[in-house]
């Protein structure tokens, strides 16, 4: 197999998102550029340049709609929306991802591989009487973490002695279902809020210090590198709420490192 650059993954994961871009504007679905891949359109012009991936959001009504029809409305076989539903991931949310390429991840075990891809995160309706939901949610959400990790890896010593001595008891549970459990709990928190007027993105964070007005979802067209793709009007209260002082960059050495290989098949 062809080892892939970060520079090749961007140029991938471009061509994802102008298929969902196609798609989304051709049967009036909408999504917005979310986290680094807003901050870096934001403050960059496109790719943060040390970062690898790219994330969209959207309204969980949206979100199902895609969940249904993306692999029909899709315009090539290339690029396919892979979901704990149909077992063809074992992530919480949905991927589009290029069936071309594989993705084998640092800190994860060898059967979470999929292509290289594009994160959609769905957007829930919250209000404060969800708070319990959202503890619960973080709960299943340890457990899958440890499910799902590699135990030979580890950023230190004790972390490694951590999934020596957890692992084992968790390592057969069903990634499927805990996934499913954790949407579960996030359509609860949305159901549970439907009239609300912020929403939080349960499945990807699931933190209630990190809500957003629905007001701040009008979209606008931003460029991202040579392209210009769908982001909430409010980018600038989003990023403020999600990063802080996002307008500065961090140093050199707080920055993320590259935490994946990537192939070409």
């Amino acid at each position: 197999m062809e080892r892939l650059t970060i520079e090749d993954m961007k140029s991938i994961e471009l061509e994802i998102m102008d298929e969902i871009d196609r798609v989304c504007v051709a049967h009036g679905v909408q999504y917005y550029l979310g986290y680094g891949s807003l901050l870096g359109a934001v403050r960059h012009g496109g790719f943060i340049p040390w970062d690898d991936d790219m994330d969209i959001v959207m309204m969980r009504d949206q979100y199902e709609l895609l969940m249904d029809h993306f692999n029909e409305w899709r315009t090539t076989d290339r690029f396919k929306l892979v979901s704990y539903r149909d077992k063809s991931s074992i992530y919480q949310f949905a991927k589009i991802v290029d069936t071309t390429t594989a993705i084998y991840e640092n800190f994860v075990g060898k059967k979470a591989a999929t292509g290289v891809w594009v994160d959609i995160f769905p957007l829930e309706r919250f209000d404060k009487q969800a708070e319990g939901l959202l503890k619960q949610h973080r709960r299943v959400g340890l457990l899958r973490s440890f499910a799902v990790t590699d135990p030979s890896t580890g950023t230190n010593g004790f972390v490694k002695l951590v999934k020596r001595v957890v692992c084992p008891f968790v390592q057969n549970l069903d990634l499927f279902e805990l996934a499913h459990r954790l949407d579960v709990i996030a359509l609860r928190v949305n159901d549970s809020s439907h009239d609300s007027d912020c929403v939080i993105d349960v499945l990807g964070e699931g933190r209630s210090d990190k809500t957003y007005p629905v007001s701040l979802f009008s979209p606008i067209r931003m460029k991202f590198e040579d392209r210009e793709y769908y982001a909430p009007a409010g980018y600038e209260e989003f990023l403020t709420t999600e990063y802080g002082d996002w307008r500065t960059p961090p140093a050199e050495n707080a920055r993320p490192v590259h935490v994946m290989e990537a192939y070409r098949l």
